[in-house]
């Protein structure tokens, strides 16, 4: 009797999510599909872009809380402002190509079909004290720490 290879893992006493190894996972920077506002000639349309995002929840309640099948993001830009955006000094170690700017006043909503791929890792760490900056700002609890 042959056996696919996903029949084969079924019968392994493995965790799907280490099977897996391409979901997005808590404090990576990953290309994501995200509609963005075109306004033309006086008419207003969505298009779909792919832009850099920070993952700020994998479906473990970092962000928010009794979601666990959606993910949540931040934009990364290359555009300076100082308004609610923090420097990624080491841009080039996470996988970004310019200067670049984590925009903490839009977090989103994200569902596992607008990832596009891996660029690199923001960190744990850095991401939680994101989430602390966030929190303040908006004035409402988070989720875990």
């Amino acid at each position: 009797m042959q056996k696919d290879i996903y029949s084969l893992f079924a019968l392994l006493p493995i965790k799907e999510e280490a099977i897996d190894y391409s979901l997005p996972k808590f404090g990576e920077i990953w290309i994501c599909e995200v509609p963005v506002l075109v306004v033309e000639n006086e008419e207003i349309t969505f298009v779909k872009m792919k832009r850099p995002i920070l993952v700020i929840d994998d479906g473990k309640e970092h962000f928010i809380q009794k979601d666990l099948k959606n993910y949540y993001g931040l934009k990364i830009t290359s555009q300076e402002d100082p308004y609610q955006r923090k420097k990624i000094a080491n841009y080039r170690a996470v996988g970004l190509q310019k200067p670049s700017f984590i925009r903490l006043e839009i977090p989103m909503k994200l569902e596992k079909e607008q990832f596009c791929y891996y660029i690199g890792t923001y960190g744990k760490r850095q991401t939680q004290e994101l989430l602390k900056e966030i929190r303040k700002n908006i004035h409402v609890s988070l989720g875990k720490e």
